[in-house]
């Protein structure tokens, strides 16, 4: 018995010599997080890397009387993103640490020349994860939107990061577009990748000072604005709010949005909530060539009213009904038509879900299929259904107007 324990105790001895344990660890007190990083083009070098980086300082204080902010941002130049990284600790006391970057900013020259070599570099890289947001700065460099402090949110990153989740969830014309997601449609045939744009409102130079949160209104602010389109990993262009609405509706990406129409019966408008929204594109040989059917289906609620007459008849309902089929069909084609003529890409995926269903036929037309797509013909379907008119039988004007002595 003796025996065997000892020759248990030696086996455990030996596997402990070969454990490494957490030979890469990193003490808190050893890194700085990094919540978002931007990257610019510097000539003559390479890229400019921009970090914000959180003061743990700051962030642990309750004191309203600090002087100093919750992020700083630490930057480099080099001919390589992870030189640059690198090259960082010769003004950071603290190693970079990127396991928690939300968000991920390029300038608009950057993504013109291409943003493949900057996303290869960090997702080869096991320091990043790749959920994070992808942006494009619009008029600004990408260092400069890492500058902006934000009043509600002390950290600019996570006011960014909530911001675009937010605006994805209830306001349709933006979307979140992961670094992993990204790299898929830029590698793939048939679908090209977007992204949302971000600006800089007001005073740049005063954007980044305390003196930007002492006020109601902050001499500087960010909005997301636009959508940006890719050919690969090349910026080609940008969709408006309405178009980019529209790629969204035939992505099946809108959870809620809100809007208006004309009443059915004359002046006035009706404000309709969008409940919940499927989209279908299915593909179609017809007379050797390929055409689409897209279908989308809708369901709202009545959120405001200022027509004249009642909106609680079958009749005013399925007007109704049909007034917001024609808006969405035309907003969709709206979209489809500008990246078929202006933009020359396909960034709906049509031609992927073409290949899937005629992979035979694709192999003859996938080669040129953005030239291809902009002579596809493509149907819209819209099913709308309004199934609520809101608390109210009639609106409150029109009451106050019936009460009023004549």
């Amino acid at each position: 018995m003796n025996f065997r324990r000892l020759l248990t105790m030696l086996w455990l001895l030996a596997a402990l010599s070969v454990i490494t344990g957490c030979w890469d660890r990193k003490e808190l007190n050893e890194i700085g997080i990094v919540l978002a990083m931007a990257v610019d083009l510097e000539p003559g070098i390479g890229y400019k890397v921009s970090c914000q980086i959180v003061v743990p300082s700051e962030v642990a204080s309750n004191s309203d009387k600090s002087t100093t902010t919750s992020v700083t941002l630490v930057k480099a130049t080099a001919p390589t993103i992870h030189e640059a990284l690198y090259k960082m600790t010769l003004s950071s006391p603290r190693l970079s640490y990127m396991s928690h970057i939300r968000l991920l900013v390029f300038s608009e020259e950057l993504a013109r020349k291409g943003i493949a070599e900057v996303l290869e570099a960090l997702i080869r890289d096991p320091g990043f994860r790749p959920d994070y947001f992808l942006t494009i700065a619009r008029g600004s460099s990408a260092e400069e939107v890492l500058t902006i402090l934000t009043p509600l949110e002390s950290i600019p990153a996570n006011s960014l990061y909530y911001s675009l989740r937010n605006s994805v969830d209830v306001w349709a014309p933006t979307i979140e577009a992961y670094a992993d997601t990204t790299v898929e449609k830029m590698v793939a045939s048939g679908i090209e990748a977007v992204m949302t744009g971000v600006e800089i409102h007001g005073d740049r130079d005063a954007g980044g000072s305390k003196k930007n949160l002492a006020s109601i209104r902050p001499k500087a602010s960010l909005q997301f604005t636009g959508m940006a389109v890719l050919k690969k990993d090349r910026l080609v262009g940008w969709m408006d709010e309405a178009e980019s609405k529209g790629y969204n509706y035939i992505e099946g990406n809108v959870r809620n949005t809100i809007g208006h129409l004309d009443c059915p019966y004359g002046e006035g408008e009706v404000t309709l909530l969008l409940l919940r929204s499927d989209s279908d594109v299915k593909p179609r040989l017809v007379g050797g060539e390929p055409e689409f059917d897209v279908k989308l289906r809708v369901v709202q609620t009545i959120y405001g009213d200022s027509c004249k007459s009642a909106l609680n008849t079958e009749y005013a309902i399925r007007q109704l009904e049909q007034k917001a089929n024609e808006r969405l069909a035309h907003i969709m084609k709206d979209s489809v038509d500008a990246a078929k003529t202006r933009l020359k890409a396909d960034i709906f995926g049509f031609g992927r879900a073409f290949y899937r269903k005629y992979p035979t036929e694709w192999k003859k037309i996938g080669m040129h299929w953005n030239e291809k797509f902009a002579e596809v013909k493509i149907n819209y379907f819209v099913e709308s259904q309004i199934r609520r008119i809101g608390s109210l039988d009639n609106t409150i004007t029109k009451q106050m107007k019936e009460e009023m002595p004549e």
